[in-house]
């Protein structure tokens, strides 16, 4: 997480959704694999970002708890 980034205004959960989505699909094609969005698509996807945070100096496991947090938050619809 980068002191510098700027916030992005919230977005529906179904972009968010659709977001996703598009994000795993890309990896499904990086990897050259061809299963559908299950739980191993999700999981290769994890292994993938955290290659990418190693690579680039980013804590997986604060930005992870973060969104987990955030989730929460928003599953809850802001209510602790």
């Amino acid at each position: 997480m980068s002191s510098n980034s700027i916030p992005e205004p919230p977005r529906p959960n179904a972009h968010r959704i659709g977001t996703a989505r598009s994000a795993l699909n890309a990896a499904i094609w990086a990897r050259g694999d061809a299963f559908p969005c299950c739980d191993e698509a999700v999981i290769s996807l994890l292994t993938d970002l955290r290659h990418f945070c190693i690579a680039r100096h980013i804590n997986f496991t604060a930005c992870n708890g973060i969104a987990e947090g955030r989730f929460n938050a928003e599953i809850s619809g802001g209510q602790s």
